[in-house]
């Protein structure tokens, strides 16, 4: 998995408005503006936090994605998968 490329996109969604919306509204669409694999665009779309945690990628950065609840991701959501590690 590349981290870097999934830290990106969590800085991308905290300081770029635009592209905040876009995740929102189609998130789908907002990924494909980036180079990830299938497995990290699978991961991302289905909200395994756990799983991109346990790839590399920061808790803390990872956080970025309940702020503002894309792919699912309320903060209850966020904190059962990180703990479990597993989706719902």
């Amino acid at each position: 998995m590349n981290v870097y490329l999934i830290h990106t996109l969590c800085r991308r969604i905290l300081h770029d408005k635009d592209f905040r919306k876009l995740v929102l509204m189609s998130p789908e669409t907002a990924l494909d503006t980036m180079p990830f694999s299938e497995e990290e665009r699978a991961a991302l779309l289905s909200g395994d936090v756990g799983r991109l945690n346990r790839a590399g990628a920061s808790g803390f950065l990872l956080l970025i994605l309940s702020r503002f609840e894309v792919f699912g991701l309320a903060l209850p959501v966020f904190n059962r998968r990180m703990r479990t590690g597993a989706p719902d």
